[in-house]
């Protein structure tokens, strides 16, 4: 027999789930600061994991993950839901991915992090099912990323959102402010540029 206990922390993680994104936005902008909080909690790992793709430095990550929640909260009062929240966070770390990469295109900076802290730390973070993750040789997954790394900036942002942080087209294009044809265009080119890069894998029926 289930214990009231037991039942009640059922209740409670339901009532939880429940809750969605714009029911805690507007409890913030009521005064309740604890709803920003779960928010957070919610995406602070999927934002990070899409920055430390993006960016490849764990500690720049981790500077432009604060960062777009810093954004978020100054703005979360004057939110209004044309898209889902998720999304309007997804445009806040693409912006900054992009001005990360200007800035580092007009004032190059050489780091020397190791490849190998570097992917650990990307499977540790990752939550999103991707064809990375399902491979347990360390040489094709760096084939793999140098491949993506391969894509033009528009495919290979169109890419990640929806390969490796699970974006529907209309999220990403909304992310992105595309049109969702243009998003289907960009994905459709990644894909057949990934097809060719990677056909000697496929042949020797390593992937």
């Amino acid at each position: 027999m289930i214990s009231c206990s037991i039942l009640n922390e059922s209740l409670a993680n339901n009532m939880d789930k429940m809750i969605d994104d714009e029911m805690l936005v507007t409890q913030f902008k009521s005064g309740i600061q604890k709803a920003f909080d779960e928010l957070m909690k919610r995406y602070e790992r999927r934002i990070f994991s899409y920055l430390l793709r993006s960016v490849r430095n764990y500690e720049d990550a981790e500077e432009l993950t604060l960062e777009v929640f810093f954004k978020a909260y100054r703005a979360l009062g004057s939110w209004e839901p044309k898209a889902k929240f998720s999304t309007w966070l997804y445009t806040i770390a693409s912006n900054l991915s992009i001005d990360y990469h200007r800035s580092k295109s007009r004032h190059p900076v050489f780091t020397f992090e190791d490849e190998d802290v570097i992917e650990k730390r990307l499977v540790a973070t990752d939550i999103s099912s991707n064809p990375e993750k399902q491979l347990e040789d360390k040489e094709r997954g760096e084939i793999i990323r140098a491949a993506v790394d391969e894509l033009s900036a528009k495919q290979k942002e169109v890419f990640m959102l929806t390969r490796y942080e699970g974006l529907q087209i209309k999220e990403v294009a909304d992310t992105l402010g595309m049109a969702e044809g243009t998003v289907k265009i960009h994905l459709h080119r990644a894909i057949k540029k990934l097809q060719t890069l990677l056909q000697p894998l496929w042949e020797n029926n390593e992937i």
